[in-house]
């Protein structure tokens, strides 16, 4: 039994097709075969049923995929250490990212400029997908980390985390909307436009929604929700809605001239509205050790955030200029 059997068992149970793997591993489809009986034959079991529409798991094969998946994943990591070590800047990384304008178009871009410059047979993969896909695959090991908002969801046993900085959300309108004008904002103002905003900003509506009650404000308005930034940030850019998102992004949307932040202190009652913060960091698992080259790019993502005045501004908190 060696790794290439091993990479292949594991890319034929995933892809649940033979013709597709050996179209990805370049290697002939008898080829392929051969290797998986010989695979079978050294473990004395049935690992795969073939069929007329691919291939599926045993009850063997599915207990053996589970490992063979750690195995393979350790032993990608061992290679890279042992190519660090010789000077040799090979092998990969896999990071997993949320997605959102400020780190898939900012800090992760500059963050792997800096270590691709100087180490170009390096490879790189970066997954964006919403933080319960990857960290299914963070735990099975194909991400090696994953840069993400910092909740519940990343807390456990089994994951490591490092907080980078926190972020607030911000109120924020279109350049030219008639809230900007005002020189008192009331509620029934922020009310009678509609809100988009993420999940994690929900809290933050629901303390307006309180307000409105204890002064008797009617609002006939729902929110908007979203887990696209991208997507609020341009429906608010597109329309006389009100947004609620990160600082980070409400500092980019400012300062190319399509978002204006809604003055706090135009705002009725504004210092009963809740202050929302949300940390952003990496995030890896507890049981694998990182890589040399995983830690260079941990390292200068943390030089980028630092870089971009991100960690440790007022106490690690973006404040969001008025105005």
């Amino acid at each position: 039994m060696d790794q290439k059997q091993l990479e292949r068992f594991v890319d034929v149970a995933e892809s649940g097709s033979l013709s597709r793997t050996s179209k990805r591993l370049y290697i002939s489809q008898p080829a392929l075969s051969k290797s998986l009986r010989l695979l079978e034959e050294q473990l004395g079991a049935r690992l795969l049923d073939r069929g007329p529409r691919g291939v599926k798991l045993t009850k063997f094969g599915e207990a053996f995929y589970k490992r063979a998946r750690s195995v393979t994943s350790e032993l990608r990591r061992a290679n890279d250490d042992l190519n660090y070590i010789k000077g040799q800047f090979t092998g990969c990384i896999s990071l997993g990212v949320t997605p959102g304008p400020g780190i898939l178009d900012q800090i992760i871009p500059k963050a792997i400029i800096r270590i691709a410059l100087k180490r170009p047979n390096l490879k790189f993969k970066i997954r964006s997908g919403a933080i319960s896909e990857l960290l299914v695959d963070l735990r099975r090991g194909d991400l090696d980390m994953l840069f993400s908002i910092l909740d519940e969801r990343t807390k456990g046993p089994d994951l490591k985390t490092q907080k980078l900085f926190n972020d607030s959300f911000a109120l924020v309108v279109r350049t030219g909307h008639a809230l900007l004008s005002q020189k008192e904002i009331s509620l029934n103002d922020m009310l009678a436009h509609r809100w988009v905003m993420l999940e994690d900003a929900l809290p933050l509506w629901d303390g307006v929604m309180e307000l409105a009650r204890q002064n008797k404000v009617e609002a006939t308005m729902g929110p908007i929700e979203s887990n696209s930034l991208v997507f609020i940030r341009e429906l608010v850019r597109k329309s006389d809605f009100i947004g609620i998102i990160p600082a980070y992004v409400a500092e980019i949307g400012t300062a190319s001239g399509n978002l204006r932040y809604i003055p706090l202190e135009r705002i009725s009652h504004h210092e009963l509205l809740p202050k929302l913060t949300r940390s952003l960091g990496l995030v890896h698992s507890a049981e694998i050790e990182l890589t040399q080259t995983a830690e260079a790019l941990r390292r200068s993502i943390n030089t980028v955030c630092i870089e971009l005045n991100l960690v440790g501004k007022s106490q690690g908190v973006i404040t969001v200029a008025n105005g």
